[in-house]
């Protein structure tokens, strides 16, 4: 019923994941698989909703109202299970800058806050930059019954780290970017219990948390119980679901009411207190009308996926990955054919002529992988899987 077919041409027109891509025709150079946003037009609702805005032509000063919030609670209730208060709600501009404004907020300079790597690589950025400490509880990697790459949280390890001396945040993904995990409801459990019995804020990114690719389905902190939801900072967003991540927007919860004033009061002035016109409006029409347009995405990208793991297991026997149970996102470990990172860069980018967020960035036991955006037409996957293969024909690692 929807399009998920059309390719639009973008370069050109600033987008990040094809800025530095220089192409003659449609796919005759370097295919960016990088950047996670989707090669896919907006579903039309949205794309309507945006042409009305501009049609009244007043583009001021917007707050997250009354029917603004009731988007968001209908649509959270329906896909996640849990129903918001429209007080725990402070709008944002992004996931990003609202784990930034966390770690200013309530972590000193030289305090640490915890990561499990490989993660989205702002997390440690994030920290980083702001003068505080990474501790980093890195993912277990094991291998499943069918022999595929099994992520884990070692959670002896957490333990650990959060009792250690001025540890005071811990940055948690779910789904996880890029190793796709979606995490238990047991996991999920054990991770803020141990937060909150250690006094460490719980931060969850959780803006892939509509893209459940497998059958297990998100559990989000929001359904734990008062008393470990009331320790965390829960972060939301339209933006990968519905393509929407040029709108800048993001709905950040807080449940406890001290959490959230301190929050408030010293980022009054760098987290913005409410989405743009355009904001607004995708939102609410994604939320409202775009729910069929999600279940058919999911089941194009499932589609994707398969199609992916076929043809690289086919062509490349040693070659693993993590399964994929949430995000658009495939992690392929590429180890038993590359000695390091750097080569396995080259490679694919000299040879293969293809664009990924390499795996080394996402830190810890990211080395030697390759994340793969399947969020775009299969012709591209295609055409990244041709070059792919002929490039390894010519390589006498993968002889």
């Amino acid at each position: 019923m929807y399009d998920f077919e059309t390719l639009v041409d973008r370069r050109g027109t600033g987008a990040s994941k094809w800025v530095n891509v220089k192409a003659e025709g449609e796919l005759e150079d370097v295919v960016p698989l990088s950047v996670a946003d989707m090669e896919f037009v907006a579903p039309p609702a949205v794309r309507r909703a945006l042409r009305d805005v501009v049609d009244r032509g007043v583009f001021g000063y917007q707050n997250a109202d009354e029917p603004y919030f009731e988007a968001c609670r209908d649509w959270y209730a329906r896909r996640q299970g849990w129903v918001a208060e429209q007080d725990w709600l402070v709008p944002a501009q992004g996931v990003v800058q609202a784990l930034c404004a966390a770690i200013m907020v309530f972590v000193r300079e030289g305090e640490g806050v915890i990561i499990q790597e490989p993660v989205y690589y702002p997390f440690r950025a994030g920290i980083e930059v702001h003068g505080r400490r990474v501790v980093n509880n890195p993912l277990v990697e094991g291998l499943d019954s069918d022999g595929r790459l099994a992520y884990s949280i070692d959670f002896e390890g957490l333990e650990a780290a959060a009792s250690g001396e001025d540890v005071r945040m811990m940055l948690f993904c779910n789904p996880h970017n890029p190793v796709g995990r979606v995490w238990t409801s047991e996991e999920v459990r054990r991770v803020a219990e141990i937060c909150k019995r250690h006094d460490v804020i719980l931060v969850s990114d959780e803006i892939h948390g509509d893209l459940i690719m497998g059958d297990r389905p998100l559990t989000s902190v929001m359904t734990l119980s008062d008393e470990l939801r009331g320790n965390a900072i829960v972060c939301t967003a339209p933006s990968k679901t519905f393509n929407q991540a040029g709108l800048m927007n993001s709905n950040i919860w807080i449940c406890d009411e001290k959490l959230r004033r301190t929050f408030n009061e010293k980022m009054a002035c760098v987290v913005i207190n409410g989405p743009s016109n355009f904001a607004r409006a995708a939102l609410m029409a994604a939320y409202g009308e775009c729910e069929d347009w999600l279940d058919e995405l999911i089941v194009y990208i499932r589609g994707n996926d398969a199609y992916v793991k076929t043809r690289l297991g086919e062509a490349f026997p040693e070659m693993n990955w993590s399964p994929l149970e949430g995000t658009y996102l495939s992690w392929t470990d590429w180890r038993a054919y590359f000695d390091d990172a750097d080569s396995l860069e080259r490679f694919a980018q000299d040879e293969a002529r293809i664009a990924f967020d390499e795996g080394k960035i996402f830190g810890c036991g990211g080395a030697g992988f390759e994340r793969w955006n399947l969020a775009c037409p299969r012709r591209v996957l295609e055409r990244a899987c041709d070059r792919f293969i002929e490039a390894a024909a010519r390589d006498p690692r993968f002889a």
